[in-house]
Formats: C-alpha cells, sequence, structure tokens
C-alpha cells in the first residue's frame, strides 16, 4: 500500500513540474499582424500575459519553409519595425514568446516595403515618380484611369491582390523603361479585370526583372487597334499566367517585338500570338495554351533573326481558320513586307481544330495558311509537328478547356 501511495506523490509531482513548465510561456493570443511603407516593415501583435515573459523573438525569411531569429523585443513591447528591407522581396514573419521556454510560433504574415497606391492616387490617370518608388499593390485597389510605369521606377503587386480598371473607354497599363513584379502564387493568385471598356498591357523596354507569376488578366481588349498586350524592345519572364480578352472585344492579339520573353505555361483565350521584328536569342514560348483566338499564330515584318527552331515548342494552339484569303481568317499567316528569305518552323508544337483537342493537325494540308504576296520568299516549316497533345502545360489553376 505504501509503494502504491509513494508512486501517486511522485506522479503528482511530476505532473506539477509539467504544468509548472508549460505555464511559463503561452503563445500571443491574437494573430500577428503588419504593415508596410516605404523603406520598413512594421509588425504587430497582442502581449502575452505568461508568466514570467522575457521576451519575443521576431523571425523572418524569404521562404516560408525557412525563417531566422532577426531580432529580440522587449517582454513590454508588441511591435517591431523592420527596415533592414531590399525592394521587391517579399518577407515573411512569424513571432514567438519567450519566458521559461519559447512558445510554439504565431501565424505567419508576409509583407514587402514600398509606397501604398491609395483611393486618391488611382482616382485618375497615375504615373510613377522616381522619388516614391519602389511602389506596392496590396489587397483590391481601382483604377479610374491608366497606370504608367516610368523609367528609375519600380512596382510590385502583392500575392491575392485584385486591380480592377474602371475607365468607360479601354485603359492602359504602359510600362516605359520601368520595373513591373507581378508575382502571385497558386494559393493568392493576383487578378487584373475591367468593369468599364477594358485595358491592355503594354510594355516598352521595360526593365530587367520585370516578372509575372500566378495571375489572371481578363477583360483584355486594346486602346488604339487590336493589340491587348504589346511586348515591345524587352524579355519579361512570365509564367502561370492567364490571358483572356473581352467577352465582345474584336479579333486581338498578344504582340511580341524584337523580343526574348519567357512565357510558360500561361493561358490565352481569345488572343492570337503574333511575332513580330525579330527575336532575341532568349526568347522562349513553351507549354502554353492557346485557345478562342481568329489566327493560331502570326509572323509580320522580319529582315532578321527570325525565330529559331525550339524557341516556340510544346504549345497546344486552337485553329479557327475558315480560309486563306486574309491573314485574320487563316490559322497561320505570314505578313512582311521585304524579300528576304526566311522559315518559321513550327515544329514540336501541337495544333487541332476548335473543340477537336483529342485530333492533331500535323501536315501542311491540314492548315487555313495565309502568305501575303509582299513576302513571296517567307513559308512555314510543317516538320515534327506534334501528333499527341502534350501534358503539363497551361498554368495548372483557373478554369481551363483541357
Amino acid at each position: 500500500m505504501e509503494v502504491v501511495i509513494l508512486k501517486r506523490i511522485v506522479i503528482l509531482l511530476l505532473t506539477l513540474l509539467i504544468l509548472f513548465a508549460l505555464a511559463g510561456c503561452k503563445e500571443p493570443t491574437i494573430a500577428l499582424s503588419s504593415s508596410g511603407a516605404k523603406g520598413t516593415i512594421t509588425l504587430s501583435w497582442e502581449t502575452s500575459d505568461a508568466k514570467n515573459l522575457t521576451s519575443y523573438y521576431i523571425y523572418r525569411g524569404t521562404n516560408p519553409t525557412s525563417l531566422s531569429k532577426i531580432a529580440t523585443v522587449a517582454a513590454s513591447g508588441n511591435t517591431y519595425k523592420d527596415s533592414a528591407v531590399a525592394d521587391g522581396v517579399l518577407y515573411y514573419y512569424h513571432v514567438t514568446a519567450f519566458g521559461k521556454k519559447e512558445s510554439q510560433p504565431s501565424n505567419q504574415i508576409y509583407n514587402m516595403h514600398g509606397t501604398r497606391l491609395t483611393e486618391a492616387d488611382t482616382s485618375a490617370n497615375f504615373t510613377t515618380i522616381v522619388g516614391d518608388s519602389p511602389y506596392v499593390i496590396e489587397n483590391n485597389v481601382s483604377f479610374a484611369g491608366d497606370l504608367d510605369i516610368l523609367e528609375n521606377t519600380q512596382l510590385y503587386v502583392m500575392p491575392g491582390a485584385k486591380v480592377v480598371f474602371e475607365k468607360a473607354t479601354a485603359a492602359s497599363i504602359y510600362v516605359e523603361r520601368g520595373l513591373f513584379v507581378i508575382r502571385g502564387t497558386k494559393a493568392n493568385p493576383i487578378y487584373f479585370s475591367s468593369t468599364g471598356g477594358g485595358y491592355e498591357l503594354r510594355m516598352v523596354l521595360a526593365a530587367e526583372g520585370s516578372q509575372f507569376d500566378y495571375t489572371e488578366f481578363r477583360d483584355l481588349a486594346g486602346t488604339s487597334d487590336t493589340r491587348s498586350v504589346t511586348i515591345s524592345s524587352c524579355s519579361p519572364t512570365i509564367s502561370r499566367c492567364r490571358f483572356i480578352d473581352r467577352a465582345d472585344a474584336n479579333a486581338t492579339t498578344a504582340s511580341l517585338y524584337s523580343s526574348g520573353a519567357n512565357i510558360t505555361n500561361c493561358f490565352f483565350g481569345g488572343l492570337d500570338l503574333k511575332i513580330e521584328d525579330s527575336v532575341v536569342s532568349t526568347l522562349n514560348i513553351e507549354s502554353n495554351i492557346f485557345v478562342d483566338n481568329g489566327t493560331a499564330l502570326m509572323f509580320g515584318n522580319y529582315t532578321t533573326n527570325p525565330p529559331e527552331t525550339g524557341m516556340i515548342h510544346n504549345n497546344a494552339f486552337e485553329c479557327n481558320g475558315t480560309s486563306v484569303n486574309n491573314y485574320y481568317s487563316a490559322d497561320l499567316s505570314i505578313v512582311s513586307w521585304t524579300s528576304a528569305t526566311t522559315v518559321f518552323p513550327l515544329g514540336g508544337n501541337y495544333f487541332f481544330r476548335s473543340d477537336i483537342y483529342n485530333t492533331a493537325l500535323t501536315e501542311q494540308g491540314d492548315f487555313f495558311v495565309y502568305y501575303d504576296s509582299l513576302c513571296p520568299n517567307q513559308t512555314f516549316n510543317f516538320d515534327d509537328l506534334l501528333t499527341t497533345h502534350p501534358t503539363g502545360i497551361g498554368p495548372g489553376w483557373g478554369t481551363l478547356p483541357f
């Protein structure tokens, strides 16, 4: 009997010791939050009521799965201002409380520094200025006019943001030598849309490092002609994005001029792909889906540096052509004003007729092809077309046709 009582006393003492140790520190009881401004990111949390609390630890990282302790805040504090921040870097944070032991981490948040665009900024046409750069769009922003991103300025869009253009006529996102970075995630994609006349995306000499990831551009419509997306003399990286024209728009195009853009795993709905003037050696158009277009693929005005074999590969092109009489009614078109000899390779891509995705077009006779009489020496090479549709193409999120 005495042995049993002694065992119970020992168990009770051990239990009390464990409870005492656990009581040394409690987790923060309210979610960690943050706010960003140019040059700083400020964290806020509720002061813990844990006994023997001595401090809070601040953790930060650029990868959500790998954070390191960067600072210690006294127990009486509940804010931390991080000024060691770089332009365009998305930082992840959590906080722990420390007393007898360190608590479990708070919720994880992310943020980046930069001047926030406010309703006052976007109530008319907005143009970036060097003194306020870098700019950041977070949450929901509506533009009453155009958005111009100019030389030596930067604009970043954070994951989960929604940008709406309300202009009655087609608005413009015009990137002229500026840096434009839109980095969504699969869990938190970014959305651009219009409640007015649509908008166009125009990038001319955009700064190196311009990049789009996990972003949907819906309601695209050109302002002055049919071009909804124009990338000229620059080479942005575009991945896992969705480009969709307005439902009532006429034939629209995604046009590349003298570009070395890297466009992979994207979806283009209602936009023809037009590649003009010349290409840069870095051009890579790979694993994309092009549907609901007028002309599947068009080349124009080449005198030098045409696309090489492999630059445009592993894509799926829907063909909706009806005749060879006009470049806009054909499946494939060449429009130029030169006698230069050029052969445009099509190999390594999958072509199919509208709504018949599982039946490949594999020979020249399967296509409506338009050759402009002003460029008599330019042709397509139909060798090595894919006979089965590629897998793993498209952005992998959002509604897709297959």
